[in-house]
């Protein structure tokens, strides 16, 4: 499916377009972002619950860590005890690993993850692991071996789904960077006074390149010269000084500013919205509550089939591609429940599960489906991957 990538630098938002339609949101804004890296504070250790509140430089909210998270505080000591791997003013190499909700706080980690292109190199971790959807046997052994072989000691590294067929070169030159990255992260961290940021993806572009670029994209738009610029440069790095073949790299010249000339302005209005209409006359409700997120799929006025059974089967699929993508769009994390319309043919059930697990597999986030429940109810999982739109 050819994709289009709208940046909005000045406003920190990027919009992935695939058949003409909005199909997921970049948006950087806020203090704190995912994988931002600081040398915090311990503030106060709450035996209780196994955790701690970490000062990182915001007046209003301290940063929580568990005490599963403490990776290498935790590792370096025998005990368990958060009383005992933690004090009081006691500073500590963080991570973002979900931002700030409502009136609570970012939630922390000490294992720190450095993400690139084609790499995620672990300070912290063991081993060498491959994304799941590099599904070629052959590939997976070469990518191993070569993560074996440049792995640096006493680090982990994971293979992203992005260096599948990617040359030797292209792979030891993305470690490199990060490794730079994570040695200036250190020094920082020896000489700054906490609490500090240390690490940020500041180049936007760059940020989204790294995330949503991949061989489907037929064209990215910038708002800036500047822009344009570093997408060619980034490309062009990427490919080994050579720019990619058939990706139209465009400057937004037009009056109308460019997330209204994309309608992602509008689109964001619509996904703030609980009702989603479907193409054939049915509809979806998107309820999001604290502790999950539930979808009610309605027929509404679908009139394309003559029978009953076949208008719950069309618009229960309908319903299921665009659950889909409505989870992207919006970023909804957590527990997800669905009430399709009732099914009474094991083979329409199964039909539509197979389609939605079909659906799922463009989602980066990774959703753990389950089965239907008893009720008739779809139950999932979405990895939290920053702030909800609702939250935004």
């Amino acid at each position: 499916m050819p994709k289009q990538i709208i940046i909005a630098e000045q406003h920190r938002i990027a919009a992935v377009f695939g058949e003409d339609r909005i199909q997921e949101l970049v948006v950087a804004t806020g203090s704190h972002q995912v994988s931002d890296v600081y040398l915090g504070v311990v503030e106060n250790v709450l035996p209780g619950i196994d955790a701690a509140f970490v000062n990182i430089g915001d007046s209003e909210r301290n940063g929580f860590i568990h005490v599963s998270d403490l990776g290498p505080l935790r590792l370096k000591r025998s005990s368990g005890a958060i009383t005992e791997l933690l004090a009081p003013q006691q500073k500590v190499l963080v991570q973002v690993m979900k931002e700030p909700t409502g009136n609570k706080g970012p939630r922390l980690t000490g294992n720190v993850t450095l993400p690139g292109r084609y790499l995620v190199l672990m300070p912290f971790g063991k081993g060498v692991h491959l994304s799941r959807r590099i599904e070629n046997e052959t590939e997976r052994n070469r990518l191993r071996a070569l993560a074996i072989l440049v792995k640096p000691a006493g680090m982990g590294l994971l293979v992203r789904t992005e260096a599948e067929n990617i040359g030797e070169d292209a792979i030891v030159e993305d470690l490199e960077f990060l490794q730079r990255r994570w040695e200036s992260i250190q020094a920082e961290a020896n000489t700054t006074t906490a609490p500090a940021l240390l690490g940020r993806d500041e180049d936007f572009v760059q940020r989204v390149l790294r995330d949503m670029y991949s061989t489907e994209v037929n064209r990215i738009v910038a708002d800036s010269s500047g822009g344009v610029k570093r997408i060619k440069q980034h490309l062009s790095a990427w490919g080994g000084g050579k720019s990619p073949q058939g990706v139209s790299i465009d400057h937004h010249r037009e009056t109308a500013p460019i997330l209204d000339y994309f309608r992602v302005n509008a689109a964001i209005r619509e996904a703030l919205k609980p009702r989603v209409d479907l193409p054939s006359g049915g509809y979806i409700i998107i309820e999001p509550t604290e502790a999950l997120t539930v979808v009610d799929v309605n027929s509404g006025s679908f009139t394309r089939s003559s029978t009953a059974r076949e208008t719950v089967l069309w618009t229960n699929c309908e319903a299921a591609t665009e659950i889909a993508r409505q989870l992207r769009l919006r970023n909804i994390a957590g527990v997800i429940i669905i009430d399709f319309i009732d099914m009474d043919s094991r083979r329409d059930q199964l039909q539509v599960l197979e389609l939605f697990h079909k659906e799922l597999k463009f989602d980066k986030a990774r959703p753990q489906i389950a089965q239907l429940s008893e009720l008739g109810l779809v139950e999932l999982t979405r990895k939290r991957q920053g702030q909800n739109i609702y939250e935004l």
